[in-house]
């Protein structure tokens, strides 16, 4: 776990940091170098808020790595804005900026490649977000594995973690607090996203201290709606706050229960995901017209 928190720590604080640093100390020739250098910059830093787990580093951190970053562009290009674009011979600004274009190149596919492939549409269905009186993030969320831990399964491809931050930007008080009431999503209103029945029920299942998760029963205590030839599945719910039976009519914004920390979850969220009934096959859910990817925000 100590291992997980310092990766954490120099993925999404340290490494965007100093490149942010040396754009700030930048002293070169010529301004295409710091153009390299600034873009560079400002495309590590989007590539990192673009996959860092913000409900963990503090949404207003986020914030502050990008106004950083603006600052340091400013600041360095003023440096910069008296000299010239180049100099004569390409030979020895290709053998000192080449591998920083190089850098460029790399950084800026992943971009791309985060934003084309992981955050596209296909063919979303609307809902009702599924949770009330809070402000709630998507901590798993998108159509790549670097977003989205269950886009290899084929059932849950679209599947969502859904989160929540308290007044700070903090989905906790600390990393990893072993009480599941520390944490902003535990017990919040769970309610139904669709009209429909309710097609399954479980409930009395414990709450775990995270990171102790329940690998024998992985949705833990959890609800199947049936909604217009779709299953509709809300897991890891709060010991006996389920309030629906099956065979149940549920309308869109009916309440379900409670977010808890049940089954195979290593700390309190709503998990959520659609399939269709006859296929089996991932569908994709949106909420206000948006398809919800990993750090987007929705307050209820």
């Amino acid at each position: 776990m100590i291992y997980a928190v310092g990766l954490f720590v120099f993925i999404s604080i340290a490494l965007p940091l100093a490149f942010v640093w040396r754009l700030w100390r930048l002293d070169v020739p010529i301004r295409l170098a710091w153009l390299i250098v600034a873009v560079e910059t400002a495309a590590l830093v989007w590539l990192i808020l673009l996959l860092g787990r913000w409900d963990i580093g503090g949404i207003w951190t986020r914030a502050a790595l990008a106004g950083l970053a603006l600052i340091a562009a400013i600041v360095s290009g003023v440096r910069h804005a008296g000299r010239p674009w180049r100099v004569r011979g390409d030979a020895p600004f290709w053998r000192s900026y080449g591998p920083m274009l190089a850098s460029l190149v790399l950084i800026g596919g992943a971009v791309i490649y985060v934003t084309a492939w992981g955050m596209a549409r296909q063919d979303p269905r609307p809902f009702l977000f599924p949770l009330k009186d809070g402000s709630f993030i998507v901590a798993h969320g998108g159509g790549i594995g670097i977003l989205n831990h269950h886009s290899h399964h084929p059932a849950q491809r679209h599947a969502l973690d859904i989160t929540a931050v308290d007044a700070i930007g903090f989905r906790a008080f600390g990393l990893l607090p072993g009480d599941p009431a520390r944490y902003a999503i535990f017990g919040k209103v769970v309610v139904s996203p669709c009209t429909g029945v309710v097609s399954a029920v479980v409930d009395g299942l414990p709450d775990l201290p995270p990171p102790t998760a329940d690998r024998g029963n992985p949705a833990g205590n959890h609800v199947v709606l049936a909604c217009d030839g779709l299953l509709v599945e809300l897991a890891h719910l709060r010991m006996d706050s389920v309030v629906v039976q099956a065979g149940q009519q549920v309308s869109a914004g009916a309440l379900i229960g409670q977010v808890g920390n049940s089954g195979n979850s290593t700390e309190p969220h709503l998990h959520v995901h659609a399939v269709d009934a006859r296929s089996g096959a991932a569908v994709q859910m949106s909420f206000d017209g948006a398809v919800p990817v990993r750090n987007a925000l929705f307050e209820r």
